[in-house]
């Protein structure tokens, strides 16, 4: 049977194609790269986008910056004359304790490593459960907690908890494997080619992000150039006149990408400042200052999770919640609206407070 393809008027005429990137078959240079586990590693649960958080999906303005703290629910809705804050993005974990990731199939969620960090990626066992009277008189049921403020747990594998509320994985790629794989580029202007030469050779604390799990740390990958091969028009004439092959003529890495940041600077780059160095301009453009913070993620030390909820009389640092119930910290955020605390902007953020869940009787 012929078969053929019928192309309509409407689709007829020039086309034009702009930069073009294909990613080549990816290739593994690490002997025993993956790290297999029996039982399966119960991950913490992911929790689903909750845009009715507006404090943290709803911008100030169309172009994206933070609501302000403290204003009220209603203000802080969606509204005309606002925006979207864009994206969800996960920064790197930096500053984790050297054994942050040995030993997966033990729960350690109720220790902290240094003092501030659990282990954040695994989601617990089952909590032991004691009954506590509400403030309305009504017997109800919570996780134990021992003194220091951390939850007892049932041990055994019996008691990991693994539903539909999260995932359980039998291995992962050991950190430090090396992947190799081309690039192949064309048609390319001197500014695009310029930007990607720019990801590829950020600073070496800088990490790309890449697969799932990037809020439990996953996923933080260096990409350096191994080799660059690349030919102009002129240098593509010369070859298909003789069908010789020669050596790729010398490129100016540093001088394309001087080219994008300046281009970068001059659209987007304060006005003010148009006098100063270009590097430093164009990194004190807003988006690539936030896309930096995220790929070197925070100079404080402190904890990468989601918010968390103190419950009360809880002291110290406060562990991952057997149960999850993220949505405590939501609750307790709206409990005094003057007090409200919004999503900052990622190069101003300087971590959210633990709160309070409310008040309960023994």
């Amino acid at each position: 049977m012929e078969n053929k393809i019928h192309v309509s008027e409407a689709r007829r005429g020039t086309r034009a194609y702009r930069g073009q990137l294909r990613v080549g078959p990816v290739t593994c240079q690490s002997p025993s790269a993956v790290e297999s586990f029996s039982p399966s590693v119960p991950l913490a649960i992911l929790g689903q986008p909750k845009p009715q958080q507006a404090r943290f999906y709803v911008a100030a303005t169309p172009d994206g910056q933070a609501q302000p703290n403290g204003i009220t629910k209603e203000a802080a809705g969606y509204q005309s004359g606002k925006g979207l804050r864009g994206r969800k993005v996960y920064p790197h974990h930096t500053n984790l304790p050297l054994h942050y990731w040995d030993s997966p199939t033990q729960d350690r969620t109720q220790q902290a490593d240094d003092g501030t960090h659990f282990q954040e990626y695994r989601r617990s066992h089952r909590p032991e459960m004691e009954t506590y009277t509400d403030d309305h008189g009504k017997q109800r049921q919570r996780p134990r907690m021992n003194a220091d403020g951390t939850f007892k747990l049932l041990q055994g594998e019996g008691n990991e908890q693994r539903d539909d509320q999260n995932r359980s994985i039998f291995g992962w790629v050991k950190p430090g494997t090396v992947f190799t794989f081309d690039l192949d580029v064309f048609n390319l202007s001197d500014v695009e080619l310029g930007a990607l030469l720019w990801l590829l050779s950020l600073s070496p604390e800088h990490y790309h992000r890449l697969g799932g799990g990037k809020p439990l740390g996953f996923g933080s990958v260096r990409l350096e150039i191994a080799g660059l091969d690349l030919r102009n028009g002129a240098a593509w004439r010369a070859f298909y006149k003789s069908f010789e092959t020669a050596p790729a003529p010398a490129f100016d890495q540093k001088a394309a990408i001087a080219q994008f940041q300046q281009a970068v600077a001059d659209a987007y780059g304060d006005p003010a400042q148009a006098a100063g160095e270009p590097q430093s301009r164009f990194q004190r453009v807003p988006f690539i200052a936030a896309f930096l913070r995220a790929a070197e993620g925070f100079r404080d030390a402190l904890p990468i999770h989601y918010p968390r909820a103190r419950q009360p009389n809880q002291q110290g640092a406060v562990p991952p919640h057997p149960e999850g119930k993220a949505f405590e910290w939501f609750v307790a955020n709206e409990r005094q609206p003057g007090d409200a605390i919004g999503l900052p902007d990622l190069v101003d953020d300087h971590g959210l407070p633990c709160l309070t869940t409310g008040k309960e009787k023994h």
